[in-house]
């Protein structure tokens, strides 16, 4: 993993990282419908009215937008076949994050982290222990009639319940909905002693035992946190680990 540097002013907000990955390059030209929308994307200063050779940065937590010329990325392309080119930034400028709006969220494709859409993004040391992670994975949807990928954040002390804490959950598409729930976790660490409650086991006595008597049965409790290590986020993070 990046080691990521923070703002000074808060540990939450994530400024750079000291490695980065490119998934994607392109070229913004004249030929563009949109082209004049997008463009508002780039300072006067730095626009080329020839167009623009692109390339998307991005680590765990923080995304990035190199502006070249197009000559810059078609070189870069051809000398990257196996992968092991590197981009020169001096010959252009960076942006922070990724460009969205209009234009820009139909010409920038989806992307996870992990190959396949499933896998760590990132975690995080609790101080009492165990861990707070960020992972990817896939969820059935019938309407689409497909899996769509999703990121999740959970926490292995107090185990928020993914159908009751749905800021826990949300599609992932692109690296500011890994960014946001980077933060999240970031911040759930930060302020454990005040919002960092491990289910109390009475209630989910009391939960049982009206499903008992509802239904004439006598199934025994079973805890949250035993049923998140059994079907829950803890066994899905368990199985990601194992799968490398």
């Amino acid at each position: 993993m990046a080691q990521h540097t923070v703002s000074e002013t808060n540990p939450t907000y994530v400024t750079g990282a000291d490695r980065y990955r490119i998934p994607f390059t392109g070229f913004l030209t004249p030929e563009n419908p949109k082209f004049a929308v997008m463009e508002e994307f780039v300072l006067p200063e730095h626009r080329r009215p020839e167009g623009y050779g692109l390339a998307f940065l991005e680590s765990e937590e923080h995304s990035l937008t190199y502006i070249g010329s197009v000559r810059q990325i078609e070189e870069y392309r051809a000398a990257n076949t196996d992968g092991t080119a590197v981009l020169d930034p001096s010959q252009g400028v960076m942006y922070a994050f990724w460009p969205r709006d209009e234009g820009w969220d139909d010409y920038l494709p989806h992307n996870t982290w992990n190959p396949g859409g499933e896998g760590i993004v990132t975690e995080f040391d609790h101080p009492l222990g165990g861990k707070v992670v960020v992972y990817e994975y896939l969820q059935d949807d019938p309407q689409a009639g497909g899996r769509t990928p999703m990121i999740g954040l959970h926490c292995e002390r107090c185990h928020p319940r993914p159908n009751l804490d749905y800021d826990k959950h949300r599609p992932n598409t692109r690296p500011h909905d890994r960014r946001w729930f980077a933060r999240n976790a970031r911040a759930h660490v930060r302020r454990h002693a005040e919002e960092c409650r491990p289910a109390d086991p009475r209630m989910a006595e009391a939960v049982q035992q009206i499903v008992n008597e509802k239904y004439g049965v006598n199934n025994p409790t079973v805890t949250w946190e035993s049923g998140c290590a059994t079907d829950g986020p803890c066994s899905q993070i368990r199985h990601l680990r194992a799968r490398g």
